[in-house]
């Protein structure tokens, strides 16, 4: 069973790096494995993965040692414990907008008698069933992390209540649609989200829970590292791809070769 590298970080009180990809295909998961990021990030929200497929990326990031984060589709307690029993060390549950749905999903995710799951104990999870209960459920609790996404401005309503209960380790504020929602599409220097971004650390941390955002850029995260959050999210193969190939349209354009791709109709828009 593996260890989180992730859990391992936050602990000694260091930032943890998770990576996205945005392609169902493990060999890439596998390929940004060997770079040695904490942590790999698996969308089940907005992407369609199916099950095998969503269990070999997992499986991929395994090989490598890399925590696999699965960003649930909330679509019932299957969603959370499923990609654990694949063996994902995280899991991200979006749009969190009330103290009783975050105990929703602890209870979905935590074993008794802090939650509900229900228990296989012979899935990858378990090494295929090598170990004992107690070591299982031991390594269940010690070594998989809970991250609860706080994106509705309702939710930091209730950050305290939520922030102080027991069963999940990192407060992620989803600064995409945070933003949307509160009328400045993109503008992560809004002074309203700024006091979200900074209230969410204190309460965080004050009640013994990582908070963590996405690093939008170097001096954005030397920004939040400052305020004290340790759990970064940073890099997507989608848009790293975009970037190679504009590169490339670039310094072969200068050279005189021309392109007939579908990007002239995207001219402007906002990556």
């Amino acid at each position: 069973m593996n260890n989180s590298r992730v859990l391992d970080k936050l602990r000694r009180g260091e930032p943890a790096l998770c990576v996205k990809t945005g392609f169902n295909d493990p060999g890439i998961v596998e390929l940004i494995g060997t770079f040695g990021f904490d942590c790999i990030w698996l969308c089940q929200e907005h992407m369609w993965a199916n099950p095998q497929t969503l269990a070999s990326q997992v499986l991929a990031a395994r090989a490598t040692g890399t925590d696999a984060m699965v960003r649930i589709d909330k679509s019932g307690p299957s969603s959370a414990f499923r990609p654990l029993e694949m063996g994902a060390q995280g899991l991200m549950v979006p749009h969190i907008r009330s103290v009783e749905e975050a105990k929703t999903w602890i209870d979905a995710m935590r074993f008794p008698p802090l939650g509900n799951r229900g228990l296989d104990g012979v899935n990858a999870d378990t090494d295929w069933g090598s170990c004992t209960l107690a070591e299982y459920l031991k390594h269940a609790s010690k070594e998989t992390f809970l991250l609860l996404q706080l994106e509705d401005p309702v939710a930091f309503q209730h950050l305290g209540a939520i922030a102080d209960l027991d069963g999940f380790d990192v407060i992620f504020v989803g600064i995409g649609d945070l933003s949307l929602r509160l009328g400045c599409p993109g503008d992560f220097q809004n002074e309203e989200l700024w006091e979200i971004v900074e209230h969410v650390a204190k309460v965080a941390i004050q009640h013994g829970k990582t908070p963590g955002i996405p690093g939008i850029s170097p001096a954005f995260t030397k920004r939040v590292l400052d305020l004290g959050y340790r759990f970064i999210t940073s890099g997507a193969d989608l848009r790293f791809i975009r970037q190679g190939y504009t590169q490339l349209q670039e310094d072969f354009g200068e050279l005189g070769f021309t392109f007939a791709g579908a990007n002239s109709a995207c001219e402007g828009r906002a990556d």
